[in-house]
């Protein structure tokens, strides 16, 4: 019989081969050389069978608890292909009870268990059979009991953070401090958008992630057909993971879902505030400011917004940013319509720079233009219009200036300017229509250009001769020089003016 040294023995919360030979009351020895690694492996459930071959009826890591009946042999080849195929299964290990047909242990099942590396444990004859079954059965029981209650009390833990306004950031870590495991969420677009730690490093998308070895991924109970997923590094059981995580998934999904229950609920807010901001010449500045009344927020608090491009690909990153604005700010309304996420923010959690700096590192790709906050109304309105329009034009996170010509112009189109500018570029849309000509393209591609030749002629594909040509009947037509910055200036206001619908 091999010495079995308890103090080598971690202590785990699964039952373990290792806790049969620690118990005293069962005086089970160990008959295999088998290492401590080994017999450290946890035990599912036992399994009695006197079968030749009783893999049909086994589960992993079963203890398979047998007597030998029925198996009358002596020949070693015979032993070792019953062990071959426990270990296919594989069984934790075999305890073997001497007495009822065999007075020892048969030696051609300790040479094939030695051989396998399946631990070989000898119940002696004066130890019942069925005191070994309900030893292992009262102890998993307990041990359910004790795993289930430690995730309630994780579960418990995560409610209070989360009726804290805790992030989901937090949330994880709570996660993290009780099954030790790195752990992530990724978004029904499968792509990364909270974690713990910052340190561990996870890929973008959960379809390569899920591929890795010892991934555990969960399935959280949003209610929605593609919902998000909780994803940790398997260091342990699966089973007892998905046991101990049961409920605080609930809690995680909660947690989530409720951005998106308040982003629901300020939508057809939202949607009206950005359309009364942008119709500057029907809408006054009381329309305005009643739209941002009815969004719950308040009109003495400084308000950050962001306007972002989310068509196409675009829209992976949904989950992310919204998760990123709920996390950075206080309060947070968002609404996705035209292909874009309009968003406002007061009350950051923590330094406004601090929280500009996240939000602009969350995808290097993503159009999306962050305004600090304004101290009014008027500000703001100007504000939003001017992110309207910078989000058509960039490629990647923005910074928008305190001003920009757009919410100039937008501002101006409420004072009859609008119509004045459509006035002053009739002769031209005049001429086109009557001649066929491309005048108005011509000046509207030229000066998006910075009034470059080269790049407007590539555009338009005409020799430079054809443009100056072109430019020089604007030029009689309106009445203006555009080699003067005046000249230029006046013609892109009233284009600017003239496109304000387009927003």
């Amino acid at each position: 019989m091999y010495a079995f040294n308890l103090c080598k023995c971690e202590k785990r919360n699964s039952m373990r081969v290792a806790d049969l030979l620690a118990d005293p009351s069962l005086q089970i020895g160990l008959e295999t050389p088998s290492s401590t690694k080994r017999l450290a492996h946890e035990i599912s459930r036992c399994a009695p069978a006197e079968y030749l071959d009783p893999t049909p009826f086994l589960d992993e890591n079963v203890l398979l608890l047998t007597s030998g009946i029925g198996m009358n042999f002596t020949d070693a080849s015979i032993w070792d292909a019953y062990v071959e195929r426990l270990t296919r299964v594989p069984v934790a290990a075999v305890a073997f009870a001497v007495g009822p047909a065999y007075k020892e242990l048969p030696k051609g099942l300790v040479a094939a268990c030695t051989k396998h590396d399946v631990p070989l444990l000898e119940v002696p004859a004066t130890v019942a059979m069925l005191k070994v079954f309900q030893y292992i059965e009262t102890m998993l029981q307990a041990e359910q009991f004790n795993l289930q209650d430690r995730g309630w009390s994780l579960a418990d833990e995560c409610a209070r953070l989360a009726s804290q306004g805790a992030e989901v950031s937090t949330l994880l870590a709570a996660i993290n401090s009780t099954v030790k495991s790195p752990v992530a969420i990724y978004d029904a677009f499968d792509t990364l958008i909270a974690q713990y730690p910052e340190s561990v490093t996870w890929h973008e998308r959960l379809s390569v992630t899920a591929q890795q070895p010892d991934t555990l991924t969960i399935p959280l109970p949003m209610g929605l057909s593609r919902p998000c997923q909780l994803v940790l590094r398997l260091y342990g059981s699966a089973a007892e993971l998905e046991t101990l995580l049961a409920p605080a998934s609930s809690i995680v999904a909660i947690h989530l879902n409720r951005s998106v229950a308040i982003d629901a609920s300020s939508h057809q807010d939202m949607m009206r505030f950005v359309s009364r901001c942008v119709a500057w010449s029907e809408v006054t500045r009381g329309d305005v400011a009643k739209a941002f009344q009815d969004l719950g927020l308040s009109q003495r608090a400084e308000t950050a917004l962001v306007v972002a491009n989310m068509s196409g690909d675009y829209a992976a990153t949904a989950w992310k940013l919204r998760r990123a604005l709920h996390d950075g700010f206080h309060e947070v309304r968002i609404a996705e319509f035209d292909d874009r996420l309009f968003a406002l923010m007061q009350h950051p959690r923590t330094e406004f720079d601090e929280t500009a700096q996240g939000l602009l590192q969350i995808d290097p790709d993503l159009p999306l233009v962050l305004r600090s906050p304004s101290k009014t109304i008027d500000e703001l309105r100007i504000a939003l219009v001017h992110a309207i329009d910078m989000v058509k034009h960039i490629s990647k996170p923005t910074m928008a200036p305190r001003l920009g010509l757009s919410a100039v112009v937008a501002a101006a189109a409420g004072r009859g300017a609008r119509e004045a500018a459509l006035q002053f570029l009739t002769p031209l849309i005049t001429h086109d229509e009557q001649r066929a000509t491309e005048l108005l393209p011509t000046l509207r591609t030229w000066l998006r250009h910075d009034a470059q030749p080269s790049r407007t002629c590539e555009e338009l594909f005409i020799h430079r001769n054809s443009l100056s040509y072109r430019l020089k009947n604007i030029e009689e037509l309106l009445g203006v020089s555009l080699s003067s910055l005046d000249g230029r200036a006046t013609c892109l206001m009233a284009l600017r003016l003239v496109d304000l619908e387009a927003y």
